[in-house]
């Protein structure tokens, strides 16, 4: 009998992440989180770029700071919340 950990590794080829808001890792709606989360990339370097994209479309003609704020919103009303709830059980005497 395979374990819980061998069947979830032989179905990474199977299953396909969903994009959805992490709200237990949020700073505001958690979309870098959940667009981090997908990407299997650091929420922080998800956080500094997007931050950088608004920042410096101040200077730049081709991205505007607007647009990277209207897309951040957008994206906050369309992707779902991730619904999931981690507990941690501490074994505290």
């Amino acid at each position: 009998m395979k374990t819980f950990q061998q069947n979830k590794n032989q179905n990474n080829g199977t299953i396909k992440p969903k994009l959805l808001r992490d709200i237990n890792n949020r700073k505001i709606a958690g979309v870098c989180s959940g667009i981090a989360n997908y990407f299997n990339l650091d929420i922080s370097l998800v956080r500094i770029t997007w931050f950088l994209l608004a920042f410096f479309g101040i200077f730049s003609a081709g991205i505007s700071t607007f647009m990277v704020v209207f897309v951040y919103l957008l994206l906050w009303l369309i992707l779902p919340k991730n619904s999931m709830t981690y507990y941690i059980e501490s074994k505290e005497h």
